[in-house]
């Protein structure tokens, strides 16, 4: 079993992150290494085309022969059209690799690394606040991967062209280069200036903006308006607006102060170099040294070398920003897996279960000495949890909310390792086992989960409606107490959930998405059955009913049920009454009573309450 390591790793520069980013280009696409010097060569010939064709021209004229005009011109001309037509395929050619190498290389192994992953790599706040700037340097065309392949290449374009135009300047006078060098490292510290102050407050700006768009989000939800409107909360919404888009200005206006003295500073040397270049070459016009075609060639060469010169400054900080984002990437690639996963996902249709997870024994689960943390806490959720559930038993856990229940969930179904003890199944550990083929007995029912917004028959089946077990499907939904309700639809169980992916979509009330869920639970039928509050948003009669339903598919199967009405756990073996992430009582329900402990008084307590109900109906 392999231990996550905690300490951060040292995270990439932006050279390294470009090799990566490349590195996958050229696995994908063979012909892109030619591609890439192709592009170079047109994108650093065009700009010295641009700036030698005006001398051609003076060139020619002077040479006063109309024929020597006209050659100069059209050689000028067709070779930059010739030029541009290969630059705007080459361009063409590498935007679609630089958007497929995003999306069919880092945001595809994003999407399986979020899927393979432990749960525990993903669920924790400062896991997802990870994921989400992770998801950001795959997801855009401007940003991370993308802009690192793209403005990477550009770069690479720069460097090619500072070093033809500077070796012409330098041929010319080293004054002239030397004074470009002061402007291009003064640049480079001012701009490394407003990097660093973006760096130093980008967890703050980030945080504004997640604010900003977790408040658009629920001004636009369909539930949060019924609240927004009933309880006025219009003017509440408009001050909260109000004053997060206020701290974004004001960092704005900072961001962009910081910004303004590059701006300063390369006026002033481009003043002087201007001053210097055009009275040397003025001079040297004068004094018969140069001709007149060869002063706007060299005009021509300084002009075109600052902007290589600003074009590196300007791009390294974008540079910089996107690998700042990459590494974000990275970093959520690179956890580890407490569990040892399978390389691939393995698809197995639900219409062969009944050949693959069924033919399991119901396996023995036992708790040694568990203790569980969550990460970033340092009060237990669990404390030295010692027991057995036996093959074939129902077992119910019951306590107060915050007893750690649904902690037990978690580290049933292995989505999270116990931080103390062991948990054993049939005498091995998880690992031992491994934790997909541990999950393949699982049937579960989460109390926080949602269907997925597709059609009936797909949130229960999890496969293709044409792998679809039909007499199964139906036999699970009559079970789970919903098959009436989808008949009663025009497209039965073909009809999707939510009006997201489709208009005619349905929405379904609290008690009868838990009965879907329950019926995916049926539906899977594996040998250990988890089911957490699988009936809190049901009335105790429909509850009653599922219960019953529930004794009986869980015949030949270990089972954990966990509820908060003590009224439903009559049925199972034995009841774990939780408080405070430790066990205090355990017995059957008559065992427990006749004790008159905390569950005999929460029993009562609730009996009570339901009885009074039943008068006052």
């Amino acid at each position: 079993m392999k231990n996550a390591k905690k300490e951060k790793k040292k995270q990439n520069g932006v050279i390294k992150n470009i090799c990566i980013v490349y590195s996958a280009m050229f696995k994908r696409y063979r012909s892109a290494p030619w591609l890439v010097a192709l592009y170079i060569a047109v994108s650093v010939a065009m700009p010295f085309l641009t700036t030698l064709t005006p001398s051609l021209a003076i060139a020619g004229i002077s040479s006063g022969s109309i024929k020597t005009f006209l050659i100069y011109s059209a050689a000028a001309v067709t070779s930059y059209c010739v030029l541009t037509a290969l630059k705007g395929f080459c361009n063409a050619k590498m935007m679609a690799k630089h958007t497929y190498t995003r999306i069919g290389w880092f945001m595809m192994n994003f999407f399986k690394k979020t899927i393979l992953t432990d749960y525990l790599n993903i669920e924790p706040q400062p896991k997802q606040k990870l994921m989400g700037k992770a998801v950001n340097a795959v997801n855009s065309d401007w940003e991370g991967a993308q802009n690192l392949s793209r403005l990477g290449l550009e770069m690479i374009i720069i460097l090619f062209g500072i070093t033809v135009y500077g070796t012409a300047i330098f041929m010319l006078d080293w004054k002239i280069l030397l004074v470009m060098v002061f402007m291009f490292a003064g640049d480079i510290l001012l701009r490394n200036h407003a990097i660093k102050f973006g760096d130093d407050h980008r967890e703050d700006f980030t945080e504004v903006y997640r604010k900003i768009n977790y408040l658009e989000t629920n001004s636009l939800s369909v539930s949060a308006g019924k609240d927004i409107r009933i309880y006025q909360m219009k003017d509440w919404f408009h001050s909260k607006f109000d004053s997060l888009i206020k701290a974004s200005k004001c960092f704005r206006w900072k961001y962009q102060l910081k910004w303004y003295w590059p701006t300063v500073s390369d006026t002033f040397f481009n003043s002087l170099r201007d001053i210097i270049a055009y009275s040397l070459l003025i001079r040297q016009v004068l004094a018969g040294q140069i001709s007149i075609a060869e002063f706007t060639l060299y005009i021509g060469i300084v002009s075109g070398f600052s902007e290589w010169i600003y074009s590196v400054s300007e791009n390294m900080a974008y540079l910089k920003e996107s690998s700042h984002n990459f590494n974000m990437y990275n970093e959520f690639m690179a956890q580890e897996d407490f569990f040892e996963h399978k390389d691939e996902v393995v698809s197995i249709r639900p219409s062969d279960y009944s050949t693959t997870v069924c033919k399991d024994n119901a396996p023995e689960i036992e708790f040694k000495n568990v203790g569980f943390t969550y990460e970033g806490s340092d009060k237990p959720v669990l404390k030295n949890l010692n027991f057995k559930i036996k093959a074939g038993e129902k077992i119910a856990l019951v306590g107060n909310n915050g007893a750690g229940k649904t902690t037990i969930v978690k580290l049933l179904c292995g989505l999270y390792p116990p931080t103390e003890g062991e948990i054993l199944v049939d005498g091995k550990t998880i690992d031992e086992i491994g934790i997909d083929k541990y999950q393949d007995k699982i049937s579960v029912l989460f109390q926080d989960t949602t269907p997925i917004s597709f059609s009936i028959a797909e949130n229960v089946c999890g496969c293709d409606l044409n792998q679809i077990d039909k007499a199964r499907l139906d036999k699970c939904l009559k079970a789970a107490g919903i098959y009436d309700k989808i008949q009663t639809l025009p497209k039965k169980e073909k009809s999707y959930i939510t009006q997201t992916l489709e208009e005619d979509g349905i929405l379904l009330s609290g008690g009868e998405t838990q009965k879907l869920l329950l019926a995916k639970a049926m539906y899977k039928d594996g040998s250990f059955l988890i089911l957490d509050e699988p009936t809190s948003a049901l009335d105790p009669i429909a509850e009653s009913k599922i219960y019953e339903e529930y004794n009986s598919m869980a015949s030949d199967k270990t089972s954990v049920f966990i509820s908060h009405r003590l009224a439903s756990t009559k049925f199972c073996d034995k009841i774990m009454f939780l408080d405070d992430g430790q066990i205090v009582e355990s017995g059957s329900h008559d065992e427990l009573i006749k004790k008159g402990g905390k569950y005999r008084e929460i029993f009562d307590i609730q009996s009570h309450y339901y009885q009074e109900n039943a008068n006052e109906k």
